[in-house]
């Protein structure tokens, strides 16, 4: 634990529980001035949280506190944190109350507590990557996705869970323990980005941050019940990131709202240097657009893939959401992606993707104590230790004619609409790491570098959500954003909360 006293975890999270919050209701905010305490509840959105912060009815101190107790009490059930560092976050927060009474306003997101996927690098606090061989690293600097947040004026609240080394799709992690869905604490949350996910779901920040390789920002955002973006590659800078796989990684924002999501992008996107990966981009305003509707938006259901081996409840939703964007005025049509209409081909980004995280890890690896490392881990590394670089080579010089491709549908439909899942969140029970079912719709958009966006479409008949995942072309993250708003406008999803639930 970081901070001006150094604190274990179960130490740090055993103070934080002392502090008390009752399950499910609604705490007062902590250290509120006389008139604050009149706003009990916690702000509903960022844009809520900005109206009263700078009304003067709340501090950014007393909604990290509040956050803090909140965390203390549920944090043992979804399991959402690594690392609680408490007196930073409570620093930082002063000193952005202080700035917004001097007149500086770093804008909407000033003073609002986040977290970040424990793959993210901020200065003086742990960083493990969810794996116990990095249990003790310690980064001197922030990666540029924390300072460009924290620029903007956010609260680096806590480092989420994660399954070990971004390794796996449900959010199992041997070392730290499971994260659990904050809807059935008896399920799976979604991969890899998992206490992202679960502490947005549970209230207990306003925004989170994952990183998305194959689905692991919309995996935990369609389980979850909640707003999930991933970026057009290489939008968002990966640099101070450990990598997954270089060819596929991203960076997003989850949320409860798509305007809290789109809040959030505003701040992560912009060219970096220190990042191969950086593309330029126009800077532009995602929130900007959101109430326009999608009146004229062309969307695609994809022939033998939408709705192919979609549990029934998953299929009804994405059906229900589709109808729902028809009848605001998007023409919803066939589409065919002949790629897609077979039994996708798993091969290709997976020869890519476990290649090149055998050589991110393989040094590191091969001279380590294998126990330290967690089973999905050791059958990454074991099968990309199997892989010749002339058929990484080959894959990787063949991708490019299959995007192509997959990107004519771009001429037909403005984006194209798959579910997240094809089914609920499972049981614990069930070992979902390895299932290419559950990321059956993600990695192909994954090989492309297309942007998508999962945002709740529904709820199955044991109540847990169903994900919409809306694939658009390069840089269109601001149409998807504004299609996933006029569905959640339209819709009373985003209202619904789940049983573990602190706000």
């Amino acid at each position: 634990m970081q901070g001006a006293k150094r604190l274990t975890r179960r130490e740090m999270l055993r103070t934080l529980t002392a502090a008390g919050v009752g399950l499910g209701v609604s705490p007062t905010l902590s250290g509120c001035t006389s008139a604050a305490r009149s706003e009990t509840r916690l702000p509903a959105t960022i844009a809520d949280a900005g109206k009263r912060l700078r009304a003067g009815s709340l501090t950014s101190e007393a909604l990290t506190r509040t956050y803090l107790r909140c965390i203390g009490e549920l944090q043992p059930k979804p399991n959402a944190f690594i690392t609680v560092p408490e007196e930073r976050a409570l620093a930082a927060a002063v000193a952005l109350d202080a700035e917004l009474k001097a007149g500086k306003d770093r804008g909407p997101l000033h003073g609002v507590p986040i977290v970040y996927k424990d793959n993210c690098d901020t200065a003086g606090i742990l960083t493990t990557m969810g794996s116990q061989f990095f249990s003790t690293r310690v980064p001197a600097q922030d990666a540029t996705v924390v300072r460009l947040l924290k620029d903007a004026g956010t609260v680096t609240l806590a480092k989420a869970n994660m399954n070990e080394l971004a390794a796996g799709v449900a959010g199992a992690n041997k070392y730290y323990g499971n994260a659990h869905n904050p809807w059935d604490v008896a399920r799976w949350p979604g991969g890899s980005s998992s206490g992202s996910g679960a502490a947005v779901a549970a209230g207990l920040c306003h925004g989170g941050i994952g990183t998305d390789t194959g689905i692991s920002v919309r995996g935990p955002a369609g389980w979850c019940g909640i707003v999930g973006v991933r970026p057009t590659y290489g939008r968002v800078s990966v640099a101070g990131v450990y990598p997954r796989a270089y060819s596929f990684d991203t960076i997003g924002p989850l949320a409860r709202t798509v305007a809290d999501a789109a809040t959030l992008l505003n701040a992560m996107v912009g060219y970096d240097p220190t990042d191969n990966y950086s593309i330029r981009s126009p800077k532009e305003d995602f929130t900007a657009g959101l109430n326009r509707g999608v009146r004229g938006v062309r969307l695609g259901i994809v022939e033998n893939f939408t709705y192919r081996n979609v549990d029934t409840e998953v299929a009804d939703a994405v059906r229900g959401a589709a109808d729902k964007l028809a009848s605001l005025g998007a023409e919803v049509k066939p589409v065919r992606i002949p790629l897609f209409e077979d039994k996708i081909n798993f091969s290709y980004p997976l020869t890519i993707l476990l290649y090149e995280f055998n050589q991110i890890l393989g040094n590191e690896y091969r001279t380590a104590d294998k126990r330290l490392f967690g089973p999905v881990v050791q059958a990454n590394m074991a099968r990309g230790s199997q892989i010749p670089q002339a058929t990484y080579d080959k894959a990787i010089a063949e991708r490019p004619a299959e995007i192509a491709q997959i990107r004519e549908v771009f001429r037909q439909v403005d984006a194209f609409l798959t579910p997240t899942h094809p089914m609920v969140a499972p049981l614990q029970t069930v070992d979902a790491e390895g299932s290419e079912r559950v990321r059956q719709f993600t990695v192909p958009v994954s090989f492309t570098g297309l942007p998508a966006v999962s945002v709740p479409c529904g709820f199955g008949p044991s109540g847990l959500p169903i994900g919409l995942h809306i694939v658009g072309n390069d840089m269109q993250e601001a149409l998807l954003l504004r299609i996933a708003a006029t569905l959640e406008a339209a819709t009373d999803f985003r209202e619904r909360k789940p049983p573990l639930y602190c706000a």
